[in-house]
């Protein structure tokens, strides 16, 4: 009890492993309400993060969090309690979408920026067989 309020924490996580396709996953979430004394409103104020891993053929991490607040009325215990998880509900739900909708943008645009492009003749270059080539000697031999 704090300044004449009581306070209760409720925590949320969640780990996916998933090491056969390279990714990796963690989910955390922490939630504070402070319930008034007598009646009035309630505040819930809570920091949701997200942190993805993915490591085939390079090493991509998403690190996001949010934060959100909402004043509850107390004049109803039970409907009280009931609009609280509803919130908790709602902005978890609302903050995996819109982690899911700039991942797929991402995927579309940023990530395939981020990819080297192929040579002319539209071919992997094999680096270990660069060695035998003689471009530069060639060249030199023909001036």
């Amino acid at each position: 009890m704090e300044d004449g309020q009581v306070s209760l924490t409720v925590c949320v996580e969640d780990h996916k492993y998933n090491p056969n396709n390279f990714w990796n996953g963690k989910w955390k979430s922490k939630w504070e309400t402070k319930f008034p004394s007598a009646g009035g409103y309630a505040t819930v104020s809570g920091v949701m993060s997200a942190q993805v891993h993915y490591y085939e053929d390079g090493n991509v991490q998403l690190l996001s969090n949010k934060k959100v607040e909402e004043s509850v009325q107390m004049s109803d215990p039970a409907k009280a309690a009931a609009n609280i998880v509803e919130f908790i509900k709602k902005s978890e739900t609302e903050y995996q979408m819109a982690i899911n909708e700039n991942y797929t943008s991402m995927s579309n645009t940023t990530f395939k920026a981020l990819r080297r492009n192929l040579p002319i003749t539209q071919t992997l270059i094999d680096w270990h067989k660069l060695h035998g080539f003689q471009v530069g000697k060639d060249i030199m031999n023909k001036s």
